[in-house]
């Protein structure tokens, strides 16, 4: 979801696109895959700290991110994205 690359499905994790620690939920909507190492750097970041930070996770994520994310959080992270 934020590098763009094709991996072997067992070499993919699930990401919390709002962390749960954040107060995300467990439905289909808030889960996207990423590799780890996507996983790993994005952490418990929210979602617009993590694309504010890294231009080519952030163009993947919103051409992949359509149709699998719930939009209202798709619409909360354009409007933070355009805050700063």
């Amino acid at each position: 979801m934020y590098c763009g690359e094709r991996f072997e499905p067992d070499l993919l994790t699930v990401d919390h696109v709002q962390p749960r620690m954040r107060g995300g939920d467990r439905s289909g909507g808030n889960l996207v895959t990423a590799c780890g190492a996507c996983n790993a750097r994005k952490g418990s970041l929210r979602l617009a700290e993590f694309l504010r930070a890294d231009e080519v996770a952030r163009e993947h994520f919103f051409q992949l991110a359509m149709g699998h994310v719930w939009p209202r959080i798709l619409r909360a992270l354009e409007e933070e994205l355009r805050k700063r």
